[in-house]
C-alpha cells in the first residue's frame, strides 16, 4: 500500500504535468481538512463551501510552490489558513463600511443541559475572534487542532521560541478581553 505522502508528491507531480484527474483526487482527500479549518476559525457555515474552493483554486494556482520534502497537508493547512485570515481581514473591512452583520448572533442561552458551557464556549469564540490574527492562529494551532509547538512552527514558519512567545501573549490577551467583557465570568 502506498504512503499517503508518497501518493500525494505523485498526485501534484501529475498536476503539475496537466492531469485535471489528479486534481480532483487531491480535492477529495483534502477538503474535509480545509472545511474544519474554515469552520474552527469561523467561517460562516453558509460561507464554507466558498472558501473551500477559494483556497483549492489558491493552491492550485500556487501549486508550483509546493516543496515535496514537507508534507502536503501541512502547505495546504497553510494556504487554507492565510486565506481565512485575508477572508477575515476583507469581511471587517467591509463590516466597518456601515453594512449591516450577515447574521446577528443570538446570545440568549436556550433551555436543556451544558447551556453555561455552552454560553462560555460562545464568550470564548468571540473573543478569539477579535484577537490579532497572530495571537489566533497559535491559539488555535495549540490547543484546538492540538498541535506540538515545533508543529506549530513548522506549519506557520516560524521559530519556536516565536511560538512560544505568541502563545504567552496571546492567552494573556485572551484572558483580558474576557474579563473586560465579563468581569467576575472568567475570573478565577
Amino acid at each position: 500500500m502506498e504512503d499517503r505522502a508518497v501518493r500525494d508528491r505523485r498526485l501534484v507531480r501529475s498536476i503539475l504535468q496537466g492531469d485535471g484527474d489528479a486534481f480532483a483526487d487531491l480535492v477529495a482527500r483534502y477538503q474535509s481538512l480545509v472545511a474544519s479549518v474554515a469552520w474552527r476559525y469561523g467561517i460562516r457555515p453558509g460561507e464554507i463551501e466558498d472558501v473551500v474552493s477559494e483556497v483549492f483554486i489558491k493552491a492550485y494556482s500556487n501549486l508550483g510552490r509546493y516543496r515535496p520534502e514537507h508534507p502536503f497537508s501541512t502547505w495546504l493547512y497553510r494556504v487554507a489558513l492565510n486565506h481565512i485570515i485575508d477572508h477575515g481581514r476583507r469581511s471587517q473591512r467591509e463590516n466597518k463600511r456601515g453594512e449591516m452583520p450577515r447574521e446577528i448572533e443570538d446570545r440568549a442561552p436556550g433551555p436543556g443541559a451544558g447551556v453555561e458551557s455552552r454560553e462560555r464556549t460562545a464568550l470564548l469564540r468571540s473573543a478569539l475572534r477579535d484577537l490579532p490574527a497572530h495571537y489566533r492562529e497559535v491559539l488555535f494551532l495549540v490547543y484546538v487542532e492540538g498541535k506540538k509547538l515545533d508543529e506549530t512552527a513548522h506549519v506557520l514558519g516560524l521559530p519556536p521560541g516565536t511560538i512560544k512567545t505568541r502563545l504567552m501573549r496571546g492567552r494573556a490577551a485572551l484572558r483580558k478581553t474576557l474579563v473586560r467583557r465579563h468581569p467576575g465570568y472568567f475570573e478565577a
